[in-house]
């Protein structure tokens, strides 16, 4: 379980940081002694899912995990199934405060030895949605070496340009790093919806099942829009587009609608209900909610429906997430710069 940022603090964990600067360490040791419920499993891992470290913990028993050399990152701190990222070094960690298996919110964990990682807390995105988080640009020069992967990795941010402005202030060497080398992944993959990146060219089946390739419009602009029956807010949305395309339509602008529905009959009755005058789709592979979503929902990155894009008569992305007045502003805008 990936745990949420409110503001520079942790849901789960309430910092207590040093005010002085540690010793240096040879290797890390992480200890402590917690008040918990039931006997839980604390376990160190790296963000490959390597588990380092492991050891049980006991109410108000004295706990330690062998102390070791690693390389200054950012690791997961496991209870359970709870995991909270953090960036460690070669220091003296210690632990304690209150762990509630039964209600996570509802912890109190107090940290002393991680310095560096109170620093990184402080250059965190204050949105709250993935999709949203920013980061400054002045934070550029103001961390070191993997340092900017590692606030990339906590800030769970789910769009391409803020990672990738953690990634250009990295050198060769911290690229090399575990963290370095995942931003380096992360930011390469989501490029592919970024705008003005060349769209996923989908192909599904029409209502007569014919197949439809976004390809075959090539050359217009193509908003497509992702949706399901079962979506309310999916079902007003394109009840709003109806009257814009009518307003809008022309040869050089297609509106295509991709139904996310599970079952076919479930698609069939709304063309039925609704009798859109576009190009309406199906995606048999269904809406996914969860950590692995359909090709369709990674190759757009997106998680939640209703959900629009534009496209650009060469096939790029111009514009994503659009809803109400937004489409129109974009397509309008799109043909004023043709």
């Amino acid at each position: 379980m990936r745990i949420t940022y409110t503001g520079v603090g942790l849901f789960w964990i309430w910092l207590f940081v040093n005010a002085f600067t540690l010793s240096a360490q040879e290797k890390l040791e992480l200890s402590g002694k917690i008040r918990v419920l039931e006997p839980v499993e604390l376990r160190l891992e790296n963000i490959k899912g390597e588990v380092l470290q492991k050891t049980m913990v006991k109410n108000n028993n004295p706990f330690s995990l062998q102390a070791c050399k690693i390389e200054p990152d950012v690791y997961l701190i496991c209870f359970g199934e709870t995991k909270q990222p953090i960036y460690l070094t070669n220091t003296q960690v210690t632990i304690k405060g209150f762990y509630n298996c039964r209600d996570v919110k509802s912890s109190s964990l107090n940290f002393t030895g991680i310095d560096i990682y109170y620093e990184l807390l402080k250059w965190l995105p204050k949105e709250e949605f993935s999709q949203d988080k920013t980061i400054v640009p002045e934070i550029k020069g103001k961390l070191k070496g993997n340092m900017y992967s590692a606030l990339a990795y906590i800030s769970d941010m789910s769009t391409y340009e803020p990672n990738k402005l953690l990634l250009d202030c990295m050198s060769e060497e911290a690229l090399k790093t575990t963290s370095g080398k995942w931003l380096k992944h992360r930011t390469d993959s989501l490029y592919h919806y970024s705008i003005g990146a060349p769209a996923y060219d989908f192909t599904f089946q029409d209502a007569q099942g014919k197949k439809v390739s976004l390809s075959d419009f090539r050359g217009k602009l193509v908003l497509v829009d992702f949706w399901a029956s079962w979506c309310g807010p999916c079902r007003h949305e394109m009840k709003n587009l109806l009257p814009l395309y009518n307003e809008l339509k022309g040869d050089d602008l297609e509106f295509i609608s991709i139904s996310l529905d599970s079952k076919e009959e479930n698609w069939r009755k709304m063309l039925e209900e609704e009798k859109l005058p576009w190009v309406m789709l199906w995606d048999e592979e269904g809406f996914v909610i969860g950590n692995e979503p359909n090709k369709i929902q990674r190759a757009y990155g997106f998680y939640s429906i209703p959900f629009i894009v534009l496209i650009d008569k060469d096939g790029r992305l111009l514009a994503k997430d659009l809803r109400g007045e937004r489409v129109k502003e974009e397509i309008l805008k799109a043909r004023a710069n043709k």
